[in-house]
């Protein structure tokens, strides 16, 4: 007799396909997904009948059309660590981001300063031109402004450096920076250029330079939806998939993980017995607990606000579409919602009414992590749909409903970047 199944056994593999329900390669050690709370239903579909007449009374038999298979389960959100930071490399968890109707950028650090020349304000007389050195090391984007207060050539001219405060990273201000030719000139978080001065600057000129937080971004699509193939293994028991797609729900609590909980629809490949495969979650990082110590910044309506959770459905509506000659899992449209749960601001300071009453579009904005290679940074555009005052330890919360509106440039409701 064989030992009982354990439940406490289950492995999730899983990579991203170049064909439809097409397998691209062995699944590997490195495949496997880190995750909590695995639900999943083998084989389903719908059950057609063959409702035949027959002379006494009985269920009529049948067969499962469209059959599928899905599967439900838990992923945090962490930073993908400095050495895939800093080699361009996703987090382990982006191809599932991916399967789920999102687009992924890297943002290597070697693109983190905007190519040149810089950008001239009101017509300066000086020029120069760049060569990118340092890339930048910061975790938010930055528009640096170089402003001309000892005017001259390559050698003598000297600049103010700033760049205004954003979210909870302080303004930059350095005074005094000589522009020298082929030296290092510095910029914020560590980026620096090598200049090459043309004509002689004036005390006045005033030049930008766009500096971009490298790191792995998500954005919404509309069309060109992306596949993985997977299999998920109890004890013995695998189960394969192909062409899987489906939805994700992000939940992000104080004193708990961000964790994105996943919704998957996949065509059924292979069921098989197997030995338990080799696993290596060296890729995933330890996230951190969302708390006062580890998020430095939540907004609401540009209002730094005291957060209790933040849930969003992004409600990807995937389904099976079956047909003589063609069988996918189809993206079928798209409506994200949730709640947000914040502490009651006074009117004065942010009427949250009001934008509920004007139908105003708000944006949230949350920060977790600290350093580079630990950064989640959530951005949303939502409408309050409902506001309601509840109790907790007795004080005044607001439950926020929402609901995720794109602008007229389309799939910019949600935005998710690793840094």
């Amino acid at each position: 007799m064989t030992d009982e199944i354990s439940m406490n056994t289950a492995v999730l593999f899983a990579q991203m396909e170049d064909v439809y329900n097409t397998s691209p390669d062995a699944l590997a050690a490195a495949d496997a997904v880190l995750i909590k709370n695995l639900t999943a239903v083998p084989l389903t579909g719908t059950r057609v009948e063959r409702q035949v007449v027959r002379p006494y009374y009985g269920a009529y038999p049948g067969q499962l059309a469209a059959q599928h298979g899905t599967m439900q389960f838990t992923t945090e959100a962490a930073g993908a660590g400095e050495t895939a930071l800093d080699a361009g490399t996703a987090p382990a968890f982006g191809k599932l981001l991916r399967t789920s109707g999102w687009a992924q950028t890297i943002r290597a650090p070697a693109t983190t300063i905007a190519a040149s020349p810089p950008t001239e304000v009101d017509t300066p007389d000086g020029s120069f031109t760049y060569a990118a050195g340092d890339p930048y090391e910061g975790i938010v984007d930055r528009l640096v402004t170089l402003t001309c207060t000892t005017g001259g050539g390559s050698g003598v001219a000297a600049f103010t450096v700033s760049a205004p405060a954003v979210a909870h990273i302080a303004a930059y201000n350095q005074t005094g920076v000589v522009m020298t030719d082929a030296t290092a000139f510095a910029l914020p978080g560590g980026a620096t250029i090598t200049p090459t001065v043309g004509d002689a600057f004036t005390m006045g000129d005033v030049f930008t330079i766009q500096l971009l937080a490298p790191g792995s971004f998500y954005s919404l699509v509309s069309t060109g939806f992306e596949s993985c193939e997977a299999y998920f293994q109890y004890g013995p028991n695998r189960h394969r998939y192909g062409g899987i797609r489906g939805n994700v729900t992000l939940n992000a609590a104080a004193d708990a993980y961000f964790d994105m909980q996943f919704d998957y629809m996949g065509l059924p490949g292979t069921f098989s017995s197997e030995t338990l495969p080799t696993v290596d979650f060296s890729a995933f990082q330890d996230p951190l607990l969302l708390s006062n110590d580890n998020t430095p910044y939540v907004s609401l309506g540009g209002f730094e606000c005291v957060l209790r959770s933040y849930n969003v459905n992004v409600g990807q509506n995937a389904a099976v579409r079956s047909l003589v000659g063609s069988k996918k899992i189809r993206m079928n449209g798209r409506q994200a919602s949730g709640s947000v749960l914040l502490e009651a601001p006074d009117l004065a300071s942010k009427d949250y009414f009001a934008s509920l009453k004007d139908g105003s579009i708000q944006s949230f904005e949350l920060i977790h992590g600290l350093t580079r290679g630990q950064i989640v940074h959530l951005t949303s555009r939502l409408q309050l749909t409902g506001l309601r005052y509840q109790d907790e330890d007795g004080a005044a919360m607001l439950a926020a409903d929402v609901a995720m509106i794109p602008s007229d440039a389309g799939n910019d409701e949600l935005t998710l970047a690793i840094k």
